[in-house]
């Protein structure tokens, strides 16, 4: 019975080897800030991600970080493609008057998902 049960597991092992799951993973870059305070929020966040992701498949959703925050910014989402890069622009309608920024990035794909959390501190503007 012994030499079953090692047949067996070393079959199981085998075919589990081989077996391979196919996932296509998706980061950001750390967001880079072009606005200042009393200016609109323009953000960039590079989308580094395998090359079978679409565009087009991506489901990206602005939230608040917490249902009780309600933010008196407007924010919107455009993916851009530069050259060969994918970007993630974030831009506000009304002008920001408060140092700090946050908001949730959701975002979907066939394959998986990502939720993002994040706190911007924007500086003055230089004289």
């Amino acid at each position: 019975m012994g030499v079953y049960k090692i047949f067996f597991k070393l079959l199981m092992l085998s075919v589990l080897g081989f077996y391979a799951i196919a996932a296509h993973a998706l980061s950001l870059s750390e967001p880079d800030l072009k606005s200042y305070l009393n200016q609109r929020l323009d953000v960039k966040l590079e989308l580094k991600m395998d090359a079978a992701i679409d565009l087009d498949d991506l489901k990206v959703e602005l939230r608040n970080p917490s249902d009780n925050y309600a933010s008196p910014y407007h924010l919107k989402y455009e993916v851009l493609k530069d050259g060969g890069a994918s970007i993630l622009k974030i831009t506000s309608n009304d002008v920001i008057r408060e140092p700090i920024v946050e908001f949730t990035l959701d975002i979907g794909w066939s394959d998986g998902h990502i939720i993002r959390e994040y706190s911007l501190l924007i500086d003055p503007p230089r004289n």
